[in-house]
């Protein structure tokens, strides 16, 4: 839009006055045209078509919405999944891991799940019962065979769970009654084996010679002590890694 010059003659700033009025009479016929073209097409349109054009505008303003929300739940599961891998990365280096070890340790976690997995879809295969409590102990104990006791030990601990076998009562009139095992003592091994949990502690006093003296590690109030226990049933309850280690279930 022109403007005119306040310090022009009077006759310059009516005749820029002019020229602007002009210009603004001209955008109004032209916008009036315009209008009436519009007003022509939408005319030409009947309401059944215009409903279909605002229907289609309509599922396209979904569809985009939906495709926006199934992006943003997969951004939000692949950063789900990279923390639960930083996670487990660091519940291991927390535990007193090197980060080379955890890797190595993720790695070997990773496979005995897989091979368990295996092996529970090769059993439904062939129609044989399992049992989950002995699938969670085999598990433990091909866990345990490839880290290695110390390790195996650590890796327990970083995951919060008993490393020991704690007994919960001791029966009257048993052996480990008459040894001296109180409730909450910690077995720690047994026959210079150590133990985890019940399974491993049953299956070491079952083997061997019955009633051969066998030296039995056990921790009480924080304190390391020995015990004599004759080779065969102890007479205790008790629970251990075993009862309270998580094991891989589902595909």
């Amino acid at each position: 839009m022109e403007y005119f010059d306040a310090d022009a003659s009077v006759a310059d700033r009516i005749e820029a006055l002019e020229r602007i009025v002009a210009e603004e009479r001209d955008a109004r016929l032209i916008l009036e045209e315009q209008l009436q073209e519009l007003f022509a097409d939408l005319d030409r349109i009947d309401v059944p078509e215009l409903q279909t054009l605002l229907q289609q505008i309509a599922d396209s303003r979904l569809q985009q919405e939906v495709q926006e929300t199934r992006e943003s739940s997969r951004r939000e599961s692949r950063r789900a999944m990279r923390d639960y891998s930083q996670m487990r990365n660091s519940r291991l280096v927390n535990g007193g891991f090197t980060e080379s070890r955890a890797s190595q340790i993720l790695q070997i976690e990773d496979q005995v799940r897989m091979d368990a997995l295996q092996a529970e879809y090769a059993a439904q295969r062939d129609g044989t019962e399992l049992n989950r409590l002995d699938q969670a102990y085999d598990y433990q104990a091909t866990l345990r065979d490839r880290l290695g006791d110390a390790d195996f030990e650590k890796y327990l601990r970083a995951h919060g769970s008993q490393a020991s076998v704690t007994v919960r009562e001791v029966i009257g009139s048993s052996p480990a009654n008459r040894a001296g095992l109180r409730p909450g003592d910690q077995i720690v091994s047994y026959g210079g084996d150590r133990v985890f949990n019940m399974v491993e502690l049953k299956s070491a006093a079952f083997d061997g010679d019955p009633g051969e003296d066998v030296i039995v590690d056990i921790e009480r109030d924080g304190q390391r002590m020995q015990l004599v226990l004759p080779r065969g049933p102890i007479g205790i309850t008790g629970s251990g890694a075993g009862l309270n280690y998580r094991y891989p279930f589902g595909g």
